[in-house]
């Protein structure tokens, strides 16, 4: 639980340097960047072929050499395979997609990545209040006021809040001809 613990204050401190940065819908994504510095490893469970144009958007808010892993699912009974996947490639952190088909905030199917990526420890952050209750690590959005707000039940592993975080410095650009990240696209069909 000590890394929940750390994982835990590092977003309650850097929630606050993301609400004063931006109001977009990118936020939770700032606040990723202060708790894990550096190039990410990120997992997302969607349907591409509908949400890809939400996933190429959010590229460009990782930091340079980012790798994204995308399970690709097209129904439901898709889930549990798409877990797996991101299971054995163990990002940093999932992160659902407020406007996908099968897996947004509030969903049945964001319950069962939910609880998947619980079960390995890896967080998963959402946009909507409603992905607390399902048991994600903590939301930031539009709908929460563009305030960070962390899972109730995960509080009791925070020991210390710390200063905010500010980034050092800014999100390092590609320079031309140069990938900025890498996305995996893994079909989980």
């Amino acid at each position: 639980m000590k890394r929940s613990a750390l994982v835990l204050s590092t977003l309650f401190a850097s929630g606050l340097v993301a609400f004063a940065q931006t109001n977009g819908t990118d936020q939770i994504l700032q606040v990723a960047g202060a708790t894990w510095p550096g190039p990410h490893n990120v997992g997302i469970v969607c349907d591409y072929s509908r949400s890809k144009g939400a996933v190429d958007a959010m590229i460009e808010s990782f930091p340079l050499g980012s790798r994204i892993y995308v399970a690709d699912i097209r129904q439901s009974s898709h889930v549990t395979s798409a877990c797996s996947v991101l299971g054995k490639l163990r990002p940093q952190y999932v992160l659902l997609l407020p406007k996908d088909l099968l897996v947004h905030d509030g969903s049945f199917n964001a319950t069962l990545v939910i609880s998947n990526m619980n079960r390995r420890q890896i967080p998963t952050l959402g946009t909507l209040p409603v992905a607390l209750s399902q048991g994600a690590w903590a939301v930031m959005g539009p709908a929460t006021g563009n305030m960070l707000q962390v899972n109730p039940t995960l509080k009791e592993y925070i020991e210390t809040y710390g200063a905010p975080i500010s980034p050092s410095r800014p999100i390092a650009k590609a320079r031309e001809g140069q990938a900025r990240s890498s996305l995996s696209v893994i079909a989980a069909y």
